[in-house]
């Protein structure tokens, strides 16, 4: 009888819920109970097109506007593209655009009523531009709708990248060399840009390429563009430039030579050790649209430290990639839009061993590029095996040995915006088992055929071979969704991993599943001039069941009324239904196992979000309710503070509360990064971590000086300590390293 009752109970809240947002939806799409929306057209502009001219005298970026500029392309029809797209933009922008034979350049007039409405936060190379003004170059070289670049500069000239890995997603991680300049002036800020062809894959036989520009005003949190379609600009909406020829991209050779010396000190037993390593790599171009790279002795020691996170599930955690080798074309291996679970290759897997250590990559080679209607992809590494540092691991570690790891994809395009392809993948980097993995995908993309509404789905199948595994190694899933800003958005998706799929190159934490999700949300937008922006709610239903059918997780997520006012402040309540049925027990703290069971727990929370243009940012998130028969509360906390270009710190907190019938623990995660830019050619970049799970407290400082694309120096500190067990809070210090690393690009 109880059981009946609290099943009613849970219907009437789900109910409830979904009453709310359902009333709420209704109300802001009815004409007289609502501000009349915005009437919004297929402008998208992806129909506009430059007449590019060539220049033999190539500009000088500095930020100073040459006389050379005004016989460029001229660009000026821009509009608003969000929030209220194809409206009149609130400040002008003028674009001027060259090419020659060795690159393409771009100059911007940022104009502003008011000058002192710049925001200029970010003055470290490759920082993050989020809260700043800025200034985008989009480029498709292929201009095939499907794939491309992004160059930003703000108003100290810093430059960022990425590359699309398809059409909606953007990889930041991605870099390459290209030379930026910014000067303020009396009217606002001026931007140069030149990219270097050798930093882009193309067709030298292409006359024409996709291109597209954006501007971010953030003091009124605008993003003013000349292409766009749903708020958004990519590779499927950008313009065309025209009448491009004679471009020379060398010989297509990059030699990247580094040197790494390294101390060491441990202190458990207390070592110390000096370790000389050079190491190389080198990109070639067999020809303008297909690259080969090859990397010896690779080192990683100057990239970015994760971010820790809580362990609170019963699954793995993801990581996502950050070495630059690997980010790379990285879009070239994306497989079915799969991004977690079922991912077929995730290159994180390859140097790190099965205890997490780092292992040693002796020699790597990769093949990337794009011909004809076909992009490929093969990658190769030589991964050193475990036994030589063993004696550093924990006991019982598993010993490995060298192994050969191999990825190839390949995809072709079809239709106007979709692909199909396959993939393989071979080796195991974390045991000497032999693994192999095929797959084929299908990825469908239309923005074209509907006035105003996207459509995209996927679908995809994937079987793996491992030794000792037979049978169900099969996994396959497909999807549809309509993710539109305006309105109505949704999409279905159901996947299926069997109990023995194992993609050893790629990432999959959670098998043996039949997985269906659905999901539906609504945005409304007011009009200019009100106080709020916009209001939408969002419906997320997912169920997970074994492949025996017995269920082991079922969840009903609403997030209502998330509000954003004019000036960027957010403010959305939260609800979770959930069920977990566990089939073995789970230890989920030191002494804390919960046992097999069925649980059912709602969660209620709110998140809140200032906007981006004040210096001190504050994002807070509350949440309450049942946890596996308990409860949970936690409090998640970002203070961003921006008091000028050359410092900005940023501290996080994550607070978790447990109270279970089986015991009582708290968990605990706090960072700071601080960033302290010098000029804008040095910086420090700190950060520290501690979280209460590991007992950890790490710090990661990095001083780099990089006086122009291509050119780096640093020098790095990393610290590692535990927390004492005989002394009450204090930490031991298990071992520390400096490095100092220099590098350069030579390009021919």
């Amino acid at each position: 009888m109880s059981n009946l009752f609290y099943l009613n109970r849970q219907n009437t809240q789900r109910a409830a819920a979904l009453v709310l947002a359902l009333a709420s939806t209704f109300l802001l799409v009815t004409p007289s109970l609502a501000q009349e929306v915005l009437e919004i057209n297929d402008r998208s502009g992806r129909d506009k097109v430059i007449q590019m001219v060539k220049t033999d005298t190539p500009p000088i970026i500095d930020g100073i506007m040459d006389d050379v500029w005004y016989t460029g392309a001229v660009v000026d029809d821009f509009h608003q593209v969000a929030p209220f797209e194809y409206t009149e933009p609130s400040e002008e922008t003028i674009v001027y655009v060259l090419y020659g034979e060795n690159a393409i350049y771009v100059g911007a007039r940022m104009i502003y009523k008011n000058p002192d409405d710049i925001m200029a936060y970010t003055m470290i190379q490759g920082g993050n531009f989020r809260y700043d003004d800025k200034f985008r170059l989009y480029l498709n070289p292929f201009n095939d709708g499907r794939n491309g670049y992004t160059f930003e500069i703000n108003p100290h000239g810093m430059r960022a990248e990425a590359i699309f890995e398809g059409v909606d997603g953007l990889n930041r991680d991605w870099t390459g060399i290209w030379f930026s300049g910014a000067q303020r002036n009396e009217e606002g800020w001026f931007a140069e840009m030149a990219i270097p062809y050798e930093t882009l894959s193309f067709d030298p036989n292409a006359s024409s390429w996709g291109i597209s520009f954006q501007r971010g005003v953030e003091s009124n949190t605008e993003d003013i563009g000349w292409t766009s379609f749903n708020r958004n600009t990519n590779p499927s909406n950008f313009g065309t430039a025209v009448g491009m020829q004679g471009m020379k991209q060398g010989i297509g050779l990059d030699i990247i030579p580094a040197i790494n010396v390294t101390n060491r000190r441990s202190y458990d037993p207390e070592t110390t050790q000096t370790e000389f390593e050079p190491s190389l790599n080198l990109f070639y171009k067999f020809n303008p649209n297909l690259t080969g790279a090859a990397t010896f002795n690779t080192d990683f020691s100057a990239t970015d430290v994760d971010n820790r996170q809580v362990q609170l599930t019963r699954f793995d955690l993801f990581f996502p990639e950050q070495r630059r080798f690997f980010l790379q074309e990285a879009d070239i291996f994306e497989f079915g839009g799969l991004n977690r679970n079922g991912k077929p290759f995730f290159s994180r897997r390859i140097g790190i061993g099965p205890g997490g250590q780092n292992l040693n990559l002796d020699a790597g080679g990769k093949l990337t590029g794009r011909i004809g209607r076909w992009n490929v992809g093969a990658l190769a590494v030589k991964q050193a095996g475990n036994a030589d540092i063993l004696g550093d691991l924990p006991q019982g570690s598993r010993v490995i040995s060298d192994s050969d790891l191999f990825v190839g994809r390949a995809s072709a395009n079809v239709f106007e915006q979709s692909t199909i392809g396959a993939i393989v993948t071979h080796g195991n980097p974390t045991a000497d088992d032999s693994n192999t993995l095929v797959g084929l995908d299908f990825n469908y993309l239309n923005n074209l055929s509907f006035d105003g509404i996207t459509i995209q789905g996927q679908a995809w199948y994937q079987k793996s071979d491992t030794d000792g595994l037979e049978g169900d190694d099969e996994a396959f899933g497909a999807n549809i969704s309509s993710p539109n800003t305006d309105g109505f958005s949704g999409g279905l998706e159901y996947r299926q991993l069997g109990k023995n799929y194992f993609p050893a190159l790629g990432f999959a934490n959670r098998v043996g599943i039949k997985q269906a999700q659905a999901e539906l949300g609504h945005t409304y937008r007011f009009s200019q001039g009100t106080l709020l922006r916009s209001v939408a709610n969002n419906l997320e239903f997912t169920t997970i069941s074994g492949t025996d059918g017995n269920l082991q997780t079922e969840e009903f997520e609403l997030e209502f009324a998330q509000v954003e006012n004019q000036k960027g402040d957010q403010a959305v309540l939260l609800f979770n239904d959930i069920r977990e049925v566990l089939i073995e027990p789970f230890e989920i703290a030191d002494g804390v196992t919960i046992p097999v069971g069925d649980y059912s727990f709602q969660r209620y929370g709110i998140e809140l979000e200032s906007g981006g243009q004040r210096r001190l940012l504050v994002m807070l998130g509350l949440q309450d309710g049942e946890f596996y028969g308990g409860n949970r509360k936690t409090v998640e906390l970002k203070l961003d503070w921006r008091p000028s270009p050359r410092f900005t710190g940023v501290l996080e907190y994550e607070f978790n509360d447990i109270d279970l019938p089986q015991g009582n623990f708290n968990t605990h995660l706090v960072r700071l990064r601080t960033n302290i830019a010098f000029t804008p050619e040095w910086a420090w970049i700190s950060t520290v971590q501690y979280d209460n799970q590991s007992e950890l407290l790490s710090v990661n400082s990095r001083l780099q000086w990089i006086p122009r694309a291509g050119s780096e120096f640093y020098v790095i500190y990393n610290g590692g300590w535990r927390e004492s067990i005989e002394r009450n809070s204090s930490f031991d210090q298990l071992g520390q390293s400096a490095t100092m690393k220099v590098g350069h690009t030579f390009r021919f």
